[in-house]
């Protein structure tokens, strides 16, 4: 920890000046955990980062859940000097006893507070969602950013690999999913934006790297960037083609329900399986979610019939009842965003003329969905889709 509690209770930070001031405190003075009121270790060395520790049988509760590394040290001040410079008021290590937590920095900003987590170690998603829940609850905004680059691997120029625990620590920016991380070693932060699912570890997002004093706070305002369509198509075909070769038809609820609907992976229509916003929701693909609306919902339809979202909806809760189809786990995202990505879907297929919104939650279906019935005709009517689709983003 950087915070500590003299004897008189005053709040010292191991910061600026009185960074030389403590440590020629302690020859007299001790320190306390401001949550836990244990007696601190102050370790003031000449490799390390000076710092204030907990005794090794420390029976602290709210310790942090990874070691105080240099980077993380390192990283928690630059921060706190990056929004000292913002002008906000910023506080180190602030312990907030009503939940127990004490982020790395406590910002107010017109109103409105901030708390900045900086995670130089991976943690499990249980724990990013239980800590992000907590803030969420006190009015407190969460805002994580990883310690290093914010992905796992970078697999070509716009596509990455998250795992997880990423996914737990991005953040929506309207229909701009973000993720941030902060390299202490180099002053760097690097932006992944527009991040859209390929599949559900590979992603497309744009990846922009600045110092951080030219960062504003919380985080700058990233344009959209368009998916490149036809890569997409290709990468969704890769992904079937490797369904089919590793899934199992016993315990794959999406091969199982294929293959007893009569239908073959291959010859899929190709209005199954398209991107749209808010999908990241389903750890499931999107080929998945979209083939139980099509079995449940849509292939039985007639043109001229009308169907409701609240139907669709109800039939989709149930597949994930029963584990048909899983969720992430996003706790900085919107409530119950599955149903949104399923009302964008429906739109999407209303841009492309199949179907017409009649009502609130209401569409009609004006023509016949497409229904390959051998390979050929899947890349025939997938061309007219890109093609349709590129007319409505021109």
């Amino acid at each position: 920890m950087l915070t500590a509690l003299t004897n008189e209770g005053k709040l010292i930070t191991l910061l600026g000046e009185m960074r030389e001031q403590v440590i020629q405190l302690r020859k007299h003075q001790r320190f306390f955990c401001p949550a836990c009121k244990e007696a601190l270790i102050l370790k003031a060395g000449h490799v390390r980062i000076p710092h204030f520790s907990h005794r090794h049988h420390s029976q602290c509760k709210n310790t942090t859940s990874e070691p105080e590394s240099s980077k993380h040290l390192k990283g928690k001040q630059d921060l706190f000097e990056w929004c000292r410079s913002n002008r906000l008021d910023v506080s180190l290590e602030r312990y907030l006893p009503d939940i127990k937590q004490r982020p790395d920095l406590l910002v107010e900003k017109d109103g409105e507070q901030f708390a900045i987590e900086f995670q130089c170690t991976p943690i499990s998603v249980h724990a990013v969602d239980k800590r992000s829940k907590r803030y969420l609850a006190q009015g407190i905004t969460p805002i994580w950013i990883v310690g290093g680059l914010p992905f796992h691997k970078r697999r070509a120029s716009e596509m990455f690999e998250l795992t997880e625990y990423h996914w737990s620590l991005t953040f929506r920016n309207q229909e701009n999913v973000i993720l941030a991380g902060y390299e202490p070693e180099s002053g760097i932060v690097s932006l992944l934006s527009n991040i859209t699912l390929y599949t559900p570890r590979k992603v497309f997002a744009r990846l922009k790297k600045m110092p951080l004093p030219m960062i504003k706070f919380p985080l700058p305002i990233v344009d959209k960037l368009d998916l490149p369509l036809e890569r997409w198509f290709n990468e969704k075909q890769k992904w079937v083609q490797q369904k089919v070769r590793y899934g199992n038809l016993v315990t794959d609820p999406f091969l199982k329900a294929v293959y007893m609907d009569g239908s073959n992976p291959f010859l899929l229509s190709p209005l199954i399986g398209l991107p749209v916003v808010y999908m990241e929701i389903f750890l499931s693909h999107s080929v998945e979610w979209q083939f139980f609306i099509w079995t449940d919902c849509l292939a039985k339809l007639k043109p001229h019939k009308k169907i409701s979202l609240k139907y669709v909806n109800y039939k989709l809760r149930k597949r994930i009842a029963k584990g048909d189809l899983v969720c992430r786990v996003l706790p900085l995202h919107e409530e119950n965003k599955w149903e949104k990505a399923v009302c964008a879907y429906f739109r999407l297929l209303e841009d492309l003329f199949y179907f017409q919104k009649t009502g609130k939650d209401l569409y009609r279906m004006v023509r016949d969905l497409p229904r390959p019935n051998h390979i050929e005709e899947v890349g025939l009517q997938t061309e007219e889709i890109l093609v349709k689709w590129m007319e409505y983003r021109c």
